[in-house]
């Protein structure tokens, strides 16, 4: 199993904005075609198709407006949950990121039991105190 970072392109995007998480994570996170419009419109943007293999899995967005990276956008479709995809694709992105010259990446989540609280903590995040949009930011040193 290989799990890569790949630009999005005119031989993926169909594939990737028909992506879906689970039915109870619709709420908590937009489709991935928001994420492929949005991401056109943002400069600066950093954003990729996460690939399993050959096949687009998932897709992330990161956008940088204070400074700091901030992952607007992560998602894995969930026939590909949980294998170790998202967080390979988190590795992957710290590296590049990391590559560019920046020091930290910060992400949210919406609070929910069983929500995405572990998983950002499993990938090196840790809490900052701060909220954004009502979510918990979380940050990471890459």
């Amino acid at each position: 199993m290989t799990v890569s970072l790949r630009a999005l392109s005119r031989e993926n995007v169909r594939t990737v904005c028909d992506l879906r998480v689970a039915e109870d994570q619709r709420h908590l996170v937009g489709p991935a075609a928001y994420t492929v419009a949005e991401g056109h419109y943002e400069p600066d943007a950093v954003l990729r198709t996460i690939y399993l293999d050959e096949e687009p899995v998932g897709v992330l967005l990161v956008e940088v407006e204070s400074g700091t990276p901030y992952l607007v956008r992560f998602m894995v479709d969930a026939a590909y949950q949980p294998r170790g995809v998202g967080r390979r694709a988190v590795e992957l992105l710290a590296e590049e990121l990391r590559r560019d010259g920046w020091a930290s990446l910060e992400a949210s989540f919406v609070r929910v039991d069983n929500g995405a609280r572990g998983f950002w903590r499993r990938c090196g995040f840790q809490d900052t105190g701060r909220t954004r949009h009502g979510e918990p930011v979380f940050v990471r040193a890459l």
